[in-house]
C-alpha cells in the first residue's frame, strides 16, 4: 500500500501551502539564531577551560610542593597517618540552570566541615602541611568548575548537533517540498485559468454565429 499523500491542487491548498512556507522559514530563522547562539556560548565555555586548565595546573602543583615539604618535615609515616584520619570536608550538590532552553548542570561545593578549622589534631604536624590544604581546596575548586564546564559544553554541543539537523531538514527537505508543491498547483491553477478563457471564448463564438 502506497503512503504517498495526494496534492490536491485547489486555491485553498496553495493557501496553505504559503501558510506553511512562512511557517517553515519563521522556524529556520529562530533555529538558526539559536544554533549561532550556542556556537559563541561554547566557544565562551573553550576559552574559559583553557585557561581554567591553567590555573589548575599552577595550583596543584604549588599543593604538591607543599606537600613535599610537609613530608620532608613530618615523615612519610606521620604524613599518611594524617591523611588517613581525614574525614570528607566538602560534598558536591549538583542542580541545573536553563541556558537558551538548553537545562545544564551546575555544581556547587558544599562544606561539610567548619571553615578555617584544619581536619587533624595541630600537634606533631607542620605549617607546610596547612598550606598544601587550603591550596589542594583552591584547586579542588576550581576542577570542580572544570568538570562543570566540560559537562555544560557537552549539553550545549548535542543541542547544536540537533539545531544543525532540523536546520538542515528545513532548508534541503520541508522548504523545497513546499514549494515544489507550491509549484505544482500553480500551474495546475494556471493551466485551468487558460482552459476556462479558451472556454468561455469559444461560447462567446458559438452566441455570435448564432
Amino acid at each position: 500500500m502506497s503512503s504517498r499523500v495526494e496534492l490536491k491542487p485547489t486555491r485553498m491548498e496553495l493557501i496553505n501551502l504559503r501558510r506553511r512556507k512562512r511557517l517553515a522559514e519563521r522556524g529556520l530563522a529562530l533555529l538558526k539564531e539559536k544554533r549561532d547562539a550556542l556556537v559563541m556560548e561554547l566557544l565562551s565555555l573553550a576559552k574559559e577551560y583553557q585557561n581554567l586548565m591553567l590555573e589548575v595546573r599552577g595550583k596543584l602543583e604549588k599543593a604538591l610542593n607543599q606537600l613535599a615539604l610537609a613530608r620532608a618535615h613530618m615523615g612519610v609515616y606521620k604524613l599518611n597517618e594524617v591523611i588517613a584520619s581525614l574525614r570528607p570536608q566538602v560534598a558536591i550538590e549538583v542542580k541545573t540552570r536553563n541556558i537558551m532552553g538548553v537545562t545544564t548542570p551546575v555544581f556547587k561545593l558544599v562544606q561539610l566541615a567548619e571553615a578555617g578549622v584544619p581536619p587533624y589534631n595541630l600537634l606533631g604536624t607542620t605549617a607546610f602541611l596547612d598550606e598544601a590544604v587550603k591550596a589542594f581546596k583552591d584547586a579542588f575548586a576550581s576542577v570542580i568548575r572544570l568538570a562543570e564546564i566540560q559537562a555544560v559544553a557537552r549539553r550545549i554541543a548535542e543541542e547544536v548537533e540537533k539545531a544543525k539537523r532540523r536546520v538542515n531538514a528545513l532548508e534541503n527537505i520541508v522548504i523545497p517540498a513546499i514549494e515544489r508543491n507550491m509549484k505544482t498547483i500553480e500551474l495546475y491553477l494556471d493551466e485551468r485559468a487558460r482552459e476556462d478563457v479558451f472556454r468561455l471564448r469559444l461560447l462567446k463564438k458559438k452566441r455570435v454565429k448564432k
